[in-house]
Order: structure tokens, then sequence, then C-alpha cells
């Protein structure tokens, strides 16, 4: 069942009247011209070739091998400001809305959800407007720096607008409420698009999310069932799985196991617009990357404790997953597995090698065979990075075709970062002509470096 809350449904701004073609006054020849392309994309046009408009690659972009630039998507929908305005007038600190507010709406919120049409970081957030200025302006920030492509995020419209969210999210906690779910989603958005905007972790701010979300946790008030509270909950564990890896293990403090696990099992019948069905699986990954974070650190192993993440995630099956979903949450798995054997050395009985191969290989022909035009093609690059890690030096197919699948990523989300993934593999595949066998992340965390995938 998918939870109701977060559908998102537009009414169309007008009607479109045809065109009434007229036939030539005449009789001379009428010389048929190859209509323009009026949402071409950036390399066709600058090539002067037919672009299919194709989203996000279109195809001669995708024969050449190139990124493509789409032009900015015409909705279908027309986001008018004076409704925006109106809607969310009522803002905590009297701030309007700017023009950022209907870019973020028409062309930011959907590369953040795994279902454009159930987004709660669309349309519905404007309801929580009233709770939270620190809201309205970090999506704001966000907008600005997308419309920048993020190479050139520190403008001075994204730095005013982040500076204004610290300052609202500072006075918004020192009141005193209940539930903070609008605040927490404020500190949310503003720490997973820290490496994308600053170029750092936003770990400070993970560790500051997980502070309130045990205080809404805590509340006697707070039902398990309640969407808004599953939504905080998977929102944290999709960001924790994320970015778990780069957080020392020695400031890491896990939530409520008890009520996670009531949390995981509602998951599994309430639609989470960032996992699915499969919040316990990111839940299970985010606990091993936490894990093999710590081994890195200790050089110790708890050989119980992985036998015990190991069959989580092996025990794994999906709820109710389509078909395209069931393999992305798979690679996900597949991607928590590979991290435990070759940063743990998992199994001493049988050779790490094959079942590193064997899954990797299974991620990547599952991720491969979602279509980029799948909006689950956003979330993909963690589990990419760790299957495309372990490509063999003679499927040079394959790799080929993992450096046009980050090129359509990054069409779609206009992060640097999926193109700076390309140089990262060919790193690796070099080392591993090399003989050298390590993870992407034991080595981004060996250079201290930010590698925002998600």
């Amino acid at each position: 069942m998918v939870s109701k809350a977060w559908r998102v449904r537009f009414a169309p701004s007008s009607q479109v009247v045809p065109s009434i073609h007229r036939p030539p006054k005449d009789d001379s020849p009428v010389i048929r011209r190859q209509p323009k392309s009026k949402s071409a994309c950036r390399e066709c046009r600058l090539r002067r070739a037919k672009c299919d408009e194709a989203y996000p690659v279109c195809q001669h972009c995708a024969r050449r091998g190139t990124v493509c630039t789409p032009a900015p998507r015409k909705t279908m929908w027309k986001l008018e400001m004076p409704l925006l305005i109106q809607q969310a007038a009522c803002c905590r600190d009297g701030t309007t809305p700017s023009v950022l507010l209907q870019y973020y709406f028409e062309q930011v919120c959907h590369i953040m959800v795994l279902d454009p049409d159930i987004n709660p970081l669309a349309l519905p957030i404007l309801d929580l407007f009233r709770e939270s200025s620190a809201l309205l302006h970090v999506v704001q920030s966000i907008a600005a720096a997308h419309m920048n492509g993020f190479r050139d995020a520190n403008t001075s419209d994204c730095l005013v607008e982040r500076g204004q969210t610290l300052l609202c999210i500072q006075q918004e906690l020192l009141q005193t409420r209940k539930k903070a779910i609008a605040t927490f989603l404020a500190i949310f958005l503003l720490g997973i698009s820290s490496p994308w905007i600053e170029g750092t972790t936003g770990l400070e701010h993970l560790v500051g999310a997980r502070a309130l979300i045990d205080s809404i946790l805590s509340d006697p008030t707070s039902d398990p069932s309640d969407p808004a509270i599953q939504l905080i909950v998977g929102n944290y564990i999709w960001w924790e799985m994320a970015a778990s890896f780069n957080l020392d293990h020695r400031f890491h403090k896990s939530l409520s196991v008890e009520f996670i696990s009531e949390a995981v099992q509602a998951s599994q019948r309430e639609y989470h617009p960032m996992a699915g069905y499969s919040l316990g699986m990111f839940y299970a990954v985010a606990k091993v990357t936490h894990y093999c974070r710590g081994v890195v650190d200790r050089q110790s192993r708890d050989l119980a404790l992985e036998a015990s993440l190991e069959d989580e995630m092996l025990a794994w099956t999906p709820s109710q997953e389509d078909e395209l979903l069931f393999l992305l949450i798979d690679a996900y798995r597949k991607h928590g597995l590979i991290q435990l054997y070759r940063i743990c050395g998992r199994d001493l009985e049988q050779d790490n090698e094959v079942m590193i191969q064997q899954w990797a290989s299974e991620a990547m022909e599952g991720l491969l065979r979602i279509p980029p035009s799948s909006p689950y093609l956003n979330f993909q690059p963690i589990p990419l990075m760790s299957a495309a890690s372990e490509i063999p030096a003679h499927k040079l197919q394959q790799r080929e075709e993992v450096k046009l699948r980050f090129k359509a990523i990054y069409s779609l989300t206009r992060l640097p970062v999926m193109l700076e993934a390309i140089n990262l593999l060919e790193e690796i595949w070099e080392r591993r002509s090399l003989g050298i066998t390590t993870t992407w992340l034991v080595i981004l965390l060996e250079r201290g470096q930010v590698f925002p995938l998600a």
C-alpha cells in the first residue's frame, strides 16, 4: 500500500488549443522545413543536429558517449509564483519565497526521491514552511546551486540562503516543540547538500539530525505508523547508509533499536519515497558500512557480528517492489556484501574473490537493466561504484557502459562528482591491473576526500 500523504497531483494550467493549418493561397510548391527542436540539448545545438529530446540523455549523445546537457524540462503544469507565495506566505520569520522556489519545484525536487509522483519534497512541503523558515531557505539554496550546475555553487544567492538556513535552525531548536518534523527536514536537506555545494561532508548535520530525531522518537506521543515519523526515520536511515563510512565510529550513536524495528516493519507496508518498501535493507547496509569503518580504524574484527550482518543481508527478500526497484535495492545489498568481504576479508574457508565477483556481476547486470529514463537512475551511484570497481579488465564493453551510465546520471543531477567518479574508477581499474585490491570507500577515506555519490 502506498501512503497517500505524499502523492503529488496537479491541475493543468490551461487547455492547449490546436493550431489551424490553412492551405496556401496559390499553387506554388510548399517547402516543408524540418521543425526546429525547441528543447534540444546543448550538445546537439552546438553540432546543429536534430535532437530527439530524450531525457536525460538524447540518442545522439548516447551514440557518441558524451555528456548530454538537456534543456530545462518544460513541465505539463504551470507553477505560478503568486500561488506559491500565497501558500508559503505564513513562514515563521515572514520570509517571502523567491523565484528559486519555483525552480526548485520544477527542476530539482524530483532528483531526491524514487518516484516523482510520491514526493514529500515537492508541493507537499509547502505546508511545512509555516513551521520552519529554515526549510524554505535550504530548498532555495539547493535550487540556486542547481541552477549553476553546482560548479559555481558559491553564488551570493546560494550562500545567503544557506546562512539564513543555519540561523533559522538555531532559532527553531531553541524553541520548545514536541515534534520538529519540518526542522529535521531542513537539517536533512542541509546535510545531504553540503558535499554538493560546500565540498564538506555534512557529517556535523548528520550528528545534529540524530540528536533531533532522538528527541522526536522519545516523545511518548510519537507513533511509528505516523507518515511524518516514517518519513524522517526513513530519510535518516538512508542518509546514514550513504554517509556512515565517513563517520568516525567513536562519534557514532545508534538510534533506538526498538523504535527502528517498528519503523522498519511499518515500511514493509507503506512506501517510503527514498527507500521504497525496503527500509530494512538500507538499515542493514548502514550497519555494515559503519562496522567496516570501525574495522579500518581499529584494525580488529568481530566475527560473530560479521556473520550476523551477512545473514541479515542474505536473508532479505523483496516485499512489494516492482522489478526495476527490486534490481536497485538488490544492488545495494550486493554493495554491502562486497564492502564486508573486501574490507574485512569475511570468509577464510572459501575464496572471497569468487563471492565478490559473483555479487559484483549480478549487481552490474541488474543496474544496467534499469533504463536511463527511469527515475531510479539517480539512486544508482553508490552500488554502481562498488560493482563497477570489480569489473575485470577483459570486460571493456561493460566498463564503457558504466562510464555512459555515470554521464547519464550527471545529465540528470548536474552533480560534477558523477563525472569525477569515472576518473576514480579508471584509477581503481589501474590499481587492479597491478594487483592492488581495495575499495573506493577506503581510497577516499585515506585521501580525506569528499565524494558525495548520494
